[in-house]
């Protein structure tokens, strides 16, 4: 049987998670658009843009940027490698919003298998509307202000470096299932409608059905739940631990010949000027 921890989060404890030391952001002038590739996908897995709505089907080694919705038909996923060392597993049936990804520039080509830690800061934000999936986030400076969270409508699970799982499922009846699982290092979870933050340790999981009535299911954004007033966590059972170990072997697996090429750290010149016109030669044109 799981064993399982009652625990009240106190606003002390969310006060705790923060570093007294933090770092303000840098400047959002001095990042510039991280890389996304796709490293991996099976099945059919459109990327759609949130600029024009148009729809492409995704392959291998294809390139994606922030303001793109990732959509996975039953059976299907993809692997997302991010530039800052984060790699993400959606799984079947999801729909992941890349709102953000940010992050300082860099000068040499990096190899996504090498990297264990960013080399500067960066600002990630995902969107989860439905589904599942599965993070691998090398070690973030949060001192220095980097953030990455993957936002669900009931409440947003924020990641320091860690691996993690976050499920959302919309239910029958008013109601939805999520999930927050930590495999490795620590995450904390604050609810959409206001609350303490809960803090989900290693080999420990964050499982509630959750009241859930969006005016509207496709773009539930605007459901606030009501806050909870206490938390049981969960210990992960061997099965999910085994479930993590296969996961994590599929995202090593895909980083092998992912590369991302130096970032610009100024834009590029403007083009020259255009060379005048040749003034026109007094008289020509005149009759004699």
């Amino acid at each position: 049987m799981i064993n399982k921890i009652l625990c009240i989060i106190a606003l002390g404890v969310v006060l705790g998670f923060s570093s007294a030391g933090a770092q303000p952001a840098p400047s959002a002038d001095a990042r510039v658009k991280g890389q996304i590739v796709a490293a991996r996908v099976q099945g059919h897995v459109t990327a759609v843009s949130k600029a024009t709505q148009e729809s492409r089907l995704l392959k291998d080694g294809d390139q994606v940027s922030e303001q793109t919705t990732i959509v996975t038909a039953p059976g299907a996923s993809i692997i997302l490698a991010f530039s800052n060392g984060a790699t993400v597993d959606v799984a079947g049936d999801s729909k992941l919003d890349i709102a953000e990804f940010e992050q300082d520039p860099f000068s040499a080509p990096i190899k996504a298998s090498d990297m264990k830690q960013e080399a500067g800061t960066s600002v990630t934000k995902l969107n989860l509307t439905r589904g599942e999936l599965v993070g691998r986030v090398a070690h973030l400076n949060v001192d220095k202000g980097s953030e990455f969270t993957v936002r669900t409508p009931v409440g947003a699970a924020g990641i320091r470096g860690t691996v993690v799982g976050v499920i959302f499922t919309p239910l029958k009846g008013g109601k939805a299932h999520v999930e927050i699982e930590t495999f490795e290092g620590l995450v904390s979870f604050t609810p959409g409608g206001g609350g303490n933050t809960i803090l989900i340790p290693a080999g420990h999981k964050f499982d509630e059905t959750v009241d859930f009535k969006p005016n509207d299911a496709d773009d539930p954004w605007d459901w606030l739940p009501p806050p909870p007033t206490t938390v049981e966590l969960l210990f992960l059972s061997p099965e999910e631990a085994a479930h993590f170990q296969t996961e994590l072997r599929a995202i090593l697996g895909s980083l092998e010949n992912i590369d991302f090429h130096e970032s610009l750290t100024t834009p590029p010149p403007p083009p020259p000027p255009a060379p005048p016109m040749n003034p026109p030669t007094p008289g020509a044109g005149a009759g004699s």
